[in-house]
């Protein structure tokens, strides 16, 4: 039944089926097999590694690949270290008859891995995702811009690929078109052309202008009789104001028998060399066909004006890997070749790659940086304008489908004025009297390969535009102070400021808390004192090398021996509530003082009832 489903495309379904089969089965090594690969074709990554490391647990060689598959998943996941710990173990137990390909690759992503975790983002460089009236409910790909139109792929559905009924139902994708309001803004989408370009049963994608305008490139992609999906390049020509009848193109691009694909048309036009008029225009388009160094490679063709062209040449090793190398974009502005591949080694995943390109010939291949590039799936970058391009990702922020499946949006690529972060630190006081030697410790938040760096007073330093920051301030002598400071916003300015207020430590005399309870003659904790305590906690976590007392004070009712004993309770259960959260043992003391040091000669005030925490030694920031 499950396989019936997975010739229908009806992927969740069986996936519904095989999931029940494992449930009833146990250790069922084909079918673990099964679930993951199809997990892994849904992109749902965390379930697929999941599955995948089951395999390999249970395996005892059914499926040795499973271990190099879980390391991969991890990769893209973001998880460097576990990954490459895999890659390495994978490396030096598999012996498969591909040991040498495999090998290889490991080296490849051990490598990327290191790199992927001393990376740090670009601070010229911003991320945005287009807004939602474009990015629909399910996947979004191959933007490219034209006379300020923006056109891309997409399904208009909202229940892809957990259809019913018959396979003419099934949604398909369909080349959309959305005219530019002003800047980065666009209007509502809608088809383009659909009657020239549209096909039953087909998907649609992929489309491309010739440089004049007056040719609409796109493919058309249908499985065979094996299930596997094929592609294949087409052309539509303008005649005065009208789009003719899409043409395949010939076969020397497109194979007339389905065993290969070709897709990701890109065209590109130079002058000769030596000529100041005469042009050459070259199509470059991904493809599997034979002669290729593995999966998907570039490939690159000549093509004139009547869609003829010459057989295409591969465009060799330095840009085609052992995998798949993919969405080619031709840039005028610096003269490279842009193209993604998951087989030189990135931030996991596919990933952006440049070249400069001359007469049809590449030279080194260069990654893009972070936050271009990233652990997921990076492809499909174009540019709009000399300052703004676009990305296809399924990065965080992404939008995510039926059980946690990664889907693809359209995001842009912006190069910012570069912007700068000064940090100063003033005494607590109303006179402004500002402390010299302050250090600030800057972290991204929530960036697992974000390292600390350490900053001066008055000393600006580049800051990356969306991110969030978290900033201690520290000075020998004076309490640690922590803030969130959020580059998630436009500012004018290049520089921008932050100050903190810090207050000097008096060993000598203690801080009241205030807003500790006890009910009378009692020492547990009231509910509303934790609040106030909270504070303290969050103190003592920036403040790890304060070492402090807890003294607790009473009225002046009752014997020195009683009040003394009850002072000390409530001391120890402050103590306990800190302990409890996680502040050590060895750093907060309790000490009961009962009613020896009132503050007010009125017996009947509470004012001496009071929990007051005194620091015991000098913050010391290289503790």
């Amino acid at each position: 039944m499950a396989e019936g489903l997975l010739e229908e495309d009806k992927q969740f379904a069986a996936l519904k089926i095989y999931e029940d089969i494992a449930a009833s089965q146990g250790d069922n090594k084909e079918i673990y097999l099964k679930i993951a690969e199809l997990h892994e074709d849904l992109f749902n990554y965390v379930e697929a590694s999941k599955w995948y490391y089951n395999l390999y647990e249970i395996q005892k060689g059914i499926y040795p690949k499973s271990e190099f598959k879980f390391a991969e998943l991890q990769m893209i996941m973001g998880k460097y270290k576990i990954a490459s710990e895999h890659f390495t173990s994978f490396s030096k137990t598999y012996q498969g008859h591909d040991k040498v390909l495999y090998k290889k690759l490991c080296k490849t992503y051990i490598k990327s891995c290191k790199k992927a975790l001393e990376a740090k983002p670009d601070p010229e460089i911003e991320i945005r995702k287009i807004p939602n009236f474009i990015n629909s409910t399910y996947t979004d790909l191959a933007p490219c811009t034209f006379e300020n139109k923006l056109y891309y792929s997409s399904i208009a559905t909202d229940s892809t690929m957990t259809y019913t009924g018959d396979l003419d139902s099934a949604p398909n994708f369909q080349i959309y078109r959305a005219e530019q309001i002003k800047d980065e803004q666009f209007d509502t989408a809608e088809l383009f052309i659909p009657e020239i370009i549209n096909e039953p049963y087909y998907h649609t994608s992929n489309g491309i202008f010739s440089p004049d305008g007056k040719k609409f490139f796109f493919t058309r992609c249908k499985k065979n009789s094996k299930g596997n999906n094929i592609c294949k390049i087409y052309c539509s020509e303008k005649k005065d104001t009208t789009w003719e009848k899409a043409i395949l193109l010939g076969p020397e691009i497109n194979d007339k028998n389905n065993n290969f694909s070709s897709t990701h048309p890109m065209i590109m036009r130079y002058l000769k060399r030596g000529q100041k008029r005469d042009t050459i225009t070259k199509i470059i388009f991904a493809s599997t066909m034979p002669g290729g160094h593995g999966g998907y490679d570039l490939w690159i063709a000549s093509i004139d004006e009547n869609l003829k062209t010459k057989k295409p040449e591969n465009m060799g090793r330095k840009v085609n890997s052992m995998l798949n190398e993919l969405t080619p974009y031709y840039s005028k502005k610096d003269k490279s070749l842009y193209f993604s591949s998951n087989g030189h080694g990135g931030f996991g995943g596919l990933d952006i790659f440049k070249t400069p390109i001359k007469n049809g010939k590449t030279k080194n291949i260069k990654l893009l940086d972070n936050p271009v590039n990233t652990s997921w799936d990076d492809w499909y970058y174009t540019e709009m304008n000399k300052e703004t391009a676009f990305i296809v990702s399924n990065r965080e922020g992404a939008k995510i489908y039926h059980n946690n499946t990664k889907l693809d949006d359209i995001f842009l690529v912006k190069k910012t004025t570069k912007k700068y972060l000064t940090l100063f630190a003033f005494e607590q006081q109303k006179t402004k009297k500002a402390i010299d030697g302050v250090i600030f410790r800057v972290k991204i938040v929530n960036d697992k390969n974000s390292e600390a760096s350490q900053y001066n007073t008055n000393k600006p330093f580049q800051i990356i535009p969306d991110k969030t920051y978290e900033i201690i301030a520290q000075k020998n002598g004076y309490f640690n102070k922590s803030t969130l400071f959020s580059t998630f916003y436009d500012s004018k300015q290049d520089t921008l400021k932050y100050e903190f207020t810090l207050r000097k430590i008096d060993t000598i005399n203690g801080i009241t808390i205030n807003n500790i309870y006890f009910d009378y003659d009692k020492y547990t904790l009231k509910p509303e004192s934790k609040r106030a305590l909270n504070k303290l906690y969050k103190l003592l976590i920036i403040n790890p090398s304060l070492r402090i007392e807890i003294g607790a004070h009473t009225d002046t009712k009752g014997s020195d021996l009683y009040n003394m004993e009850l002072s000390l309770k409530r001391a120890e259960a402050v103590v306990e509530y800190l302990v409890e959260k996680g502040i050590g043992r060895n750093v907060i003391t309790a000490k009961g003082y009962g009613k020896s040091i009132p503050v007010s000669k009125d017996a009947k005030s509470d004012k001496n009832r009071r929990i007051v925490f005194k620091v015991k030694n000098e913050n010391n920031i290289n503790d």
